[in-house]
């Protein structure tokens, strides 16, 4: 359910803490579990890549509960309707892919706020404990977290009117997305991508809100980007543990059984998409 533990992450980016979260993408309760388990801050659940539909979201948020994470969903696009579905299950926050400029920004974040901030539509069922916790429409607004996506470098570039939309709380890159519409995606690296980057962490920076890149970063690459601002830190991700676990298991299995030594360190991998 809704809380006010959503507020406290919010209140720990506005402070510049960290705040440490992960992507679960399978469709699957049990594996939200076990993120769930783990101690993450925060839970992002993807429903813009994914088979999750709102069914498996409800088994999956209500299998969390017992550790009771900050549940943020990424939704399919914009529109208005499935935010609220989505916040009516009783996530924390919601994620909107692919935002070009301000007024789209204002958009979602009208549809995550009841008014007079916004528009989103009274029903909250689960959110809400189903109408036993009387104070939820009181402090929603307040306890809904706002994350939009650039992944765009018409995006970046209207990156510091984004940022300054009142009730956006992290400033979202979309990397591989970004790679991908400036030309580049198999080199992120391109100046053309790393000054649409540049731009998104510059825009944040003036604003004063934080950053996260969207995806999953090699340890080894996160204080770097904490540096620069992104305090929002996907430190894991379902799919990229599993693939890469069992990769090295399989290797070291084929290796030990030949009486060879594995002769390799454990790589950190990052995902293919």
């Amino acid at each position: 359910m809704t809380s006010a533990k959503a507020s406290q992450i919010k209140q720990k980016l506005r402070d510049g803490e960290i705040v440490y979260s992960a992507w679960l993408t399978f469709q699957s309760a049990a594996v939200a579990e076990v993120i769930a388990g783990t101690g993450f801050d925060v839970v992002l659940i993807d429903m813009e890549h994914t088979s999750m539909n709102l069914e498996t979201l409800e088994a999956s948020i209500a299998a969390m509960s017992r550790w009771d994470p900050v549940t943020i969903v990424r939704v399919p696009s914009h529109d208005r309707g499935m935010i609220k579905r989505v916040l009516d299950l009783g996530v924390d926050g919601i994620m909107v892919p692919m935002v070009m400029n301000a007024a789209q920004a204002r958009e979602v974040v009208a549809a995550t706020k009841y008014p007079p901030t916004g528009v989103r539509g009274y029903g909250p069922r689960r959110a809400s404990n189903y109408f036993r916790n009387a104070d939820y429409f009181e402090h929603a607004n307040e306890n809904t977290i706002v994350m939009v996506q650039i992944e765009h470098p018409d995006a970046a570039k209207n990156a510091q009117e984004i940022a300054n939309v009142a009730g956006l709380d992290v400033l979202c890159l979309g990397p591989a997305d970004l790679a991908v519409n400036c030309g580049y995606l198999h080199d992120p690296g391109h100046p053309t991508v790393q000054d649409a980057v540049d731009r998104v962490f510059s825009a944040a920076r003036s604003a004063g809100i934080p950053v996260c890149m969207g995806r999953y970063e090699p340890a080894s690459a996160q204080r770097e980007l904490v540096e620069k601002g992104a305090r929002f830190v996907i430190a894991s991700d379902d799919l990229v543990v599993l693939r890469s676990g069992l990769e090295n298991h399989l290797r070291d299995a084929r290796a030990h059984i030949a009486g060879e030594p594995s002769g390799h360190e454990r790589e950190e991998t990052k995902p293919s998409y």
